[in-house]
């Protein structure tokens, strides 16, 4: 690769020597080499690995640890398969963890066929590898969105198939992003410059189309006594037979076989719903965020992976034609989005007028274009997608004032059928006319007040949640209970966050609000996004709740039965889930015991209908 030459935005001088740096080895002292590599021994003799260049032990794929190739996995089994649980059709990860003793730079990792009863299988093709990596952010990193200049933490957060997309630079502590300019010239970026190395203008930024990953996982390199995450990511087919699964990941050096890493998935026999709110079994609960830097109606492999995701009802891009409106809902009937409801999709309703508007009022003429405008933008999307609701966007963190002088412009698109929306904090004598109260701070017992007073002046409204945090924490187990649990037991409707990719990949230096870190829920790609650690946990949080909704709805049949044993099952289940305290119970063992209740319920109905 050759060095990038020019200094600028997201560009700074480097030469040879430091890009030869830029893949050195994780720091582990030697002290920590010797006990890691005592307390790996110790599992040599009834490992499946014991004759293999390296150990393997399954961990937890979205716990709060934050792994670092110079830390034991308190979690780890060293001579246990990596086990995965999910239903038909779902995404689920497992993770597992390689521990080498001796520098390996080209280890391929390759999972097959699981095979089930009765010759049932899972394809190969339906097990998508990643390697976690380890890179630099601010010292806030993991748990917070802040900014800290000061300090440069080690952090796992991207889920690559090819490791040197991001070459980092440990004894420095900075990140290079590697940039295909096309003309088959590649070259590394610097990209943990900070404010002190640039010329504030905002310009020459990385392009998305320059970012490119494998579509699988490529060789990857295992630095001797450290260890290295990887996750497994199932995609259980939707009429996969229920049962237990059995494979492996296939492990060679040097094109030499040299370990089988045992993987076992379990189908379970049921499908998840989409998910419920917890306030109303009758309602969807929805997930959304902000979508900056792509086309959404032309990127549809950002569309597909946030379906995948289960985040189907992002903020829209606007349909001002005919051709844009086609291109729309063609895209979302082809990867699967949501066009009902259609978020962020009407022209902007922010405009303020007196109230009711006169002829002398300024705004009056852009009044009735926008009038126009939003008539005619219902009318395309009637025409596609027929009455679904569809949303305007208020001003942006609007005041009391402010709120007043937009009623006009809400009343009117509510008066041509369609909705509004708005970031505002809680105005309670003034929101009860929102169609969508989206409110800052995330969720709380305290802030639950604020969204019950909502939905008892409008049933109808839809309330969600955004910032504090703001995307940018990498932690999963902290954004699988925010985005899940957390958002569902205080009764909103939806998380909206703010904002799914932002600030260039430049993380210590944040132009727009230096008080914060780069605010990635995931990173831009070509067309797409790369995953994170975060993104996954989004995708599991949604998953809770879809269990907890089918739970749900198995114990609203229970309760229906004629057995009062059936009845109890029922009513016990609902009961928990109402009281059971999410703010501190482990995330995995609620999804454990909601699929154990599910299944004793399932049991007891399918013996009533015998």
């Amino acid at each position: 690769m050759k060095a990038e030459g020019r200094a600028g935005m997201g560009v700074a001088l480097f030469g040879l020597a430091l890009l030869a740096r830029a893949g050195s080895d994780f720091p582990v002292p030697m002290a920590v080499q010797n006990e890691n590599r005592g307390r790996v021994e110790a599992y040599r003799a009834e490992a499946y690995w014991k004759k293999a260049p390296f150990a393997c032990c399954a961990v937890a794929p979205l716990d709060g640890l934050r792994r670092t190739p110079d830390r034991f996995p308190r979690d780890g089994k060293f001579v246990s398969p990596v086990r995965i649980v999910a239903a038909q059709g779902e995404y689920e990860p497992g993770s597992f963890q390689l521990f080498a003793f001796e520098d390996l730079p080209a280890v391929e990792l390759k999972a097959g066929d699981l095979a089930g009863e009765g010759g049932a299988r899972l394809p190969a093709a339906a097990i998508d590898l990643t390697v976690v990596k380890v890179w630099y952010q601010m010292g806030t990193a993991w748990n917070g969105s802040h900014g800290d200049p000061l300090r440069r933490l080690p952090t796992p957060e991207l889920l690559l198939h090819n490791e040197k997309l991001i070459r980092v630079d440990h004894g420095k502590q900075e990140n290079f992003l590697l940039c295909d300019y096309g003309g088959g010239v590649s070259r590394y970026r610097w990209i943990s410059f900070t404010a002190a190395a640039v010329d504030h203008a905002y310009d020459d930024g990385i392009r998305n189309e320059w970012i490119h990953d494998a579509e699988v996982l490529q060789p990857v390199a295992l630095q001797q006594h450290a260890f290295k995450q990887f996750m497994v990511t199932v995609q259980v087919p939707g009429a996969a037979r229920p049962g237990v699964y059995r494979g492996e990941i296939a492990a060679a050096v040097g094109g030499r076989r040299v370990l089988g890493i045992p993987l076992e998935v379990r189908v379970l026999p049921f499908r998840l719903p989409r998910p419920a709110t917890f306030r109303d079994l009758g309602r969807e609960y929805y997930s959304s965020a902000f979508i900056g830097g792509l086309n959404l109606a032309k990127a549809r492999n950002l569309a597909r992976n946030l379906v995948a995701h289960n985040m189907l009802n992002p903020l829209l891009p606007q349909i001002p034609t005919d051709l844009a409106a086609r291109e729309f809902f063609e895209m979302a009937r082809d990867t699967g989005l949501s066009t009902n409801p259609l978020l962020a999709i009407l022209p902007g309703a922010g405009l303020t007028t007196s109230f009711p508007p006169g002829e002398t009022d300024k705004n009056f003429d852009r009044h009735l274009d926008l009038q126009v405008r939003a008539s005619n933008t219902l009318a395309r999307i009637r025409f596609f997608a027929g009455e679904a609701r569809a949303y305007a966007f208020g001003l942006d963190e609007a005041g009391p004032d402010t709120v007043r002088a937009e009623r006009a412009t809400w009343q009117m698109f509510q008066r041509l059928g369609g909705r509004v929306m708005a970031t505002t904090r809680m105005h309670p004598y003034l929101l009860f006319n929102l169609d969508f109260a989206l409110l800052p701070m995330q969720p709380s017992a305290n802030r639950k007040l604020q969204v019950d007073a909502l939905h008892d002046a409008n049933p109808d409204i839809l309330v969600g949640w955004y910032a504090d945090p703001h995307s940018g924490p990498e932690n999963p187990a902290y954004a699988r209970r925010l985005y899940g649990w957390s958002t569902w037991r205080n009764n909103y409707d939806l998380f909206c966050q703010y904002i799914l990719f932002r600030d260039d990949w430049t993380e210590f230096w944040n132009a727009q609000d230096p008080n914060l870190r780069g605010l990635m829920l995931c990173y831009p790609q070509d067309n797409d996004v790369l995953d994170t650690l975060a993104w996954e946990g989004v995708r599991e949080a949604l998953d809770d709740i879809r269990y907890a909704t089918l739970l749900r709805q198995l114990s609203q049949k229970a309760m229906a039965s004629t057995s009062m044993d059936t009845v109890y099952l029922g009513r016990a289940a609902t009961t928990w889930l109402a009281q059971v305290d999410a703010a501190r119970s482990g995330m995995d063992a609620l999804r454990y015991e909601m699929v154990r209740r599910c299944l004793d319920i399932q049991a007891r109905l399918d013996q009533e209908g015998k």
